[in-house]
């Protein structure tokens, strides 16, 4: 359940998310409920007209600038003396069906093609749904790390964004997620501090460089998918004398996940039904336990097994739904998440996407077009904010239909979307009010000099990163 139950403590949250502000506080604030209720604004400018937002354009554009512009010194902490994570994750509701919590990194792009006075762009991964096309396109990179509440078969997908960070051009997104993680691991204000918790993340995370700095922490289990064509090996058989001379042996047999005669036998396995729009699905689980990956002398992967799933998904009539979905469960407590607990660990990571595709339909994440990173960074956290609010809402939100939607009912306790909240947010502040000041106009600003002219922005190249790997580099880690 979410720990904010009642209106009482929905103003209280509100009011620490004022307090975070360290200018324009009362700006920011009608920006997030101007955010919150959008039904209609395409581009930021356009939540000026809100109701909620009774203020100018003006004052609208320096809220962007301004309200968390020097918040990224000193740990990114506010006056109040809190935290971005700290204050988000007041919303964060303690694990109650398994013994564990769920969180997860991933990254998303800003398409920037025609900003030329923007710094530091460069080529990005961006989906496409044409297939001669090549998923790229210019502009910046984000990583976010969200934690996933869990969540009943009738619950709308929810994630709860703790932390968005850019992925510079000197950097990566492995190094940027590990950062990510381990603020959170560090951080006393999560509710499962020092307890079990599990990081789930896609295939791009699955390489040494990600998950050995993870291994300091004894709690944290990494349930993270690897691609199809990884080569694994067994742990080397015990020998029971000591070798005289020459290395120890690090590695046993090769395990390559596309050649099943390389397979010894799985260690457990089991079967589990869903029910799909199609039907019933059935999944096949495999596991096989101390399995080892390549690692370097940076990152010596020899020192941590981990547990291989191998994850198959077969309709009613026995054929397979998509691919074949390999797992690596890696840690020292991974011995206490089973079979199905890590598989449904890994499925909530899809609720991610689903975060990335409200923010950016419903809440103009990437419609903010500035020729100033600070200025998008900033934005990006209000974006993440303005969510956070909507989750914090839940419990008070009321469904209600559009005439075209289904009429199909929800059981009173199950949460509904996002969008739903945001067309309920008009009643929702008549409830609880706003922590922001009343607008007091000031008049018009002089403007510029007559005869003033400004400097035209320096524009930017778009930096291409990396070189063409050689055969070696491309080996799997």
């Amino acid at each position: 359940m979410p720990i904010i139950r009642n209106e009482r403590e929905l103003k209280e949250f509100r009011s620490a998310i004022h307090q975070y502000f360290n200018n324009r506080a009362d700006s920011a604030m009608e920006l997030l409920d101007a955010l919150c209720s959008n039904q209609s604004a395409r581009t930021p400018v356009e939540l000026s007209l809100n109701p909620l937002f009774t203020r100018g354009h003006d004052s609208l554009f320096k809220a962007i600038q301004e309200s968390l512009i020097a918040l990224d010194t000193s740990e990114g902490r506010s006056p109040s003396g809190c935290s971005l994570i700290e204050l988000i994750c007041q919303t964060v509701p303690s694990p109650s069906e398994f013994p564990y919590a769920v969180f997860g990194v991933d990254c998303t792009s800003i398409s920037r093609v025609h900003a030329h006075t923007l710094l530091d762009r460069s080529f990005v991964h961006q989906p496409t749904v044409i297939s001669i096309q090549k998923p790229v396109t210019i502009g910046h990179s984000y990583s976010m790390m969200g934690a996933l509440p869990q969540r009943n078969p009738d619950d709308a997908r929810w994630s709860i964004p703790l932390d968005i960070t850019r992925v510079s051009s000197d950097s990566n997104a492995l190094d940027v997620g590990v950062s990510q993680v381990k603020a959170l691991m560090s951080s006393k204000a999560v509710a499962w501090h020092g307890e079990l918790s599990v990081n789930v993340a896609d295939s791009a995370y699955g390489v040494k460089r990600f998950l050995h700095p993870l291994q300091e922490y004894s709690s944290l289990v990494n349930v993270v998918r690897v691609r199809p064509n990884r080569v694994f090996y067994q742990a080397p058989p015990s020998s029971p004398k000591p070798r005289a001379k020459g290395h120890p042996r690090w590695y046993g047999k090769r395990f390559a996940l596309k050649e099943a005669d390389t397979w010894h036998p799985p260690d457990a396995q089991m079967d589990l039904q869903e029910i799909g729009k199609n039907g019933v699905i059935t999944v096949y689980l495999q596991s096989w336990s101390n399995m080892l990956m390549r690692g370097s002398r940076e990152h010596p992967m020899h020192h941590h097994p981990f547990t291989l799933v191998r994850v198959e998904r077969c309709n009613a009539e026995g054929r397979r739904i998509g691919k074949v979905m390999w797992l690596i469960v890696m840690g020292s407590l991974r011995d206490q998440i089973d079979l199905h607990e890590a598989y449904l660990a890994y499925c909530q990571r899809f609720d991610l996407e689903h975060s990335f595709r409200c923010l950016k339909q419903n809440l103009l994440l990437d419609a903010f077009q500035t020729p100033e990173v600070e200025h998008e960074q900033s934005w990006l956290r209000l974006v993440i904010l303005a969510y956070v609010q909507l989750w914090a809402a839940l419990p008070l939100s009321i469904e209600t239909l559009k005439p075209w939607e289904s009429t199909k009912e929800r059981r009173p306790e199950s949460r509904i979307p996002p969008s739903k909240v945001m067309q309920d947010w008009n009643r929702i502040i008549r409830l609880v009010g706003t922590p922001a000041a009343e607008v007091k106009p000031r008049g018009k600003s002089p403007g510029r000099q007559r005869g003033e002219t400004q400097t035209p922005r320096k524009r930017h190249p778009v930096i291409k990163k990396g070189n063409a790997r050689t055969p070696d580099a491309r080996k799997a880690a």
